[in-house]
């Protein structure tokens, strides 16, 4: 995963072409992205660790953050006055079903799609799925989820004896239904991996094949 702050940041700070007004969410999240300017710019990890997820300290670059003067005047630069800002949010279609929303100009909007209940669109979508598939007992859909690599030699059936049977079956619902409780929480992104951390040292990982995520460990 390439570690860059900006990634991790919980104001999710984004370069954009947006042109609006500066709705309360907005002002917010600059007031965030000034704050982390601030830390950088003391040059301290600690401080920055502030402005941090906590699931996503440890994967800060503080090398190529603030390295140097010079690194660490850019980073505080880019925070002070970053090109735009484009708030995100989650909301609840149903208990297992968090979608995507965007703001922008002319308001909240999807930024996916509200009717696949099976998508692997991103990463929060297929946790959805996991969820939603394990609990629905569809095998199919949760074979789909597994890294190419898991897949060879496993199968529905293999599937449904793993999550139906045993203490094993026991401690994979048990997983399943501790990640449910938190499919809303940030998810730490970028092009090709995806981490949720669920506390206590627990944390999902997932990574992108093609146009699809697949979920590595639960």
């Amino acid at each position: 995963m390439t570690h860059r702050v900006g990634v991790y940041v919980a104001a999710a700070l984004m370069a954009t072409s947006l042109v609006a007004c500066a709705s309360s969410s907005q002002r917010q999240l600059r007031r965030a992205s000034r704050d982390l300017a601030r830390a950088v710019g003391k040059g301290k990890a600690e401080d920055v660790n502030k402005n941090v997820l906590p699931g996503a300290r440890n994967l800060v670059d503080y090398k190529s953050l603030m390295g140097s003067d010079e690194l660490r005047k850019q980073s505080r630069r880019a925070y002070e006055k970053p090109t735009s800002v484009q708030p995100t949010a989650v909301i609840f279609l149903a208990n297992d079903l968090p979608v995507d929303i965007i703001e922008t100009e002319r308001g909240w909007v999807f930024a996916e799609d509200p009717t696949d209940f099976y998508s692997q669109e991103t990463p929060r979508a297929a946790l959805r799925t996991l969820v939603r598939a394990s609990r629905m007992e569809r095998w199919d859909v949760l074979l789909k989820l597994a890294p190419e690599r898991y897949r060879i030699g496993l199968s529905e059936p293999m599937l449904a004896r793993a999550w139906t049977e045993g203490e094993y079956g026991e401690q994979l619902r048990e997983a399943r239904d501790r990640l449910a409780d938190h499919l809303a929480d940030p998810i730490v992104e970028d092009a090709h991996e995806a981490m949720l951390d669920l506390g206590d040292e627990k944390r999902v990982y997932l990574e992108r094949e093609g146009a699809r995520w697949v979920v590595v460990d639960f």
